[in-house]
């Protein structure tokens, strides 16, 4: 199955294990690398994340895919500019990805094109800081300036 995937994707495979590989496409080849993958049988999206890469000033956006039918994990990546970053959608393709996307929107600020609820309140309230799960969000500075400090002895065995 593995090898029939890699035949058959025009992206780049970076690691092929037995019962997984991982992806890495262009930013705007990734909603289309999702749907050729949904069409090899990943019928379903585990997960849809980003992680922070603040020194090479980018977003990887990584979505794991699962194959029910031949028990196989793909793992595509893609990065993006930090400044101002968006990507499309995939929705179309996953409509789970619905809570994955505004939940990246309010955690990274990263703007998801032809999702509507994108960039509005998802379980932060009145945010007004950084996104928090950014590199350069300070937890500590946040924290001491919106709540009050107890002072907690912490006792360890």
């Amino acid at each position: 199955m593995i090898d029939e995937v890699i035949k058959s994707l025009p992206y780049e495979v970076i690691e092929k294990r037995k019962q997984r590989i991982i992806v890495k496409v262009e930013g705007e080849s990734f909603a289309s690398a999702l749907n050729a993958l949904k069409g090899l049988s990943f019928n379903r999206l585990n997960i849809l994340t980003a992680v922070d890469f603040i020194k090479e000033k980018e977003f990887e956006i990584v979505a794991i895919l699962h194959s029910d039918e031949n028990k196989v994990i793909a793992i595509v990546k893609t990065r993006i500019p930090r400044d101002n970053p968006s990507i499309e959608t995939i929705t179309n393709i996953y409509p789970n990805a619905y809570k994955y996307e505004i939940e990246m929107s309010e955690m990274f600020g990263i703007k998801v094109l032809g999702n509507p609820d994108s960039g509005k309140e998802f379980v932060l309230e009145d945010w007004k800081d950084l996104p928090p799960l950014r590199k350069d969000f300070d937890s500590i500075k946040y924290a001491t300036e919106h709540y009050e400090s107890r002072n907690v002895e912490v006792k360890y065995d």
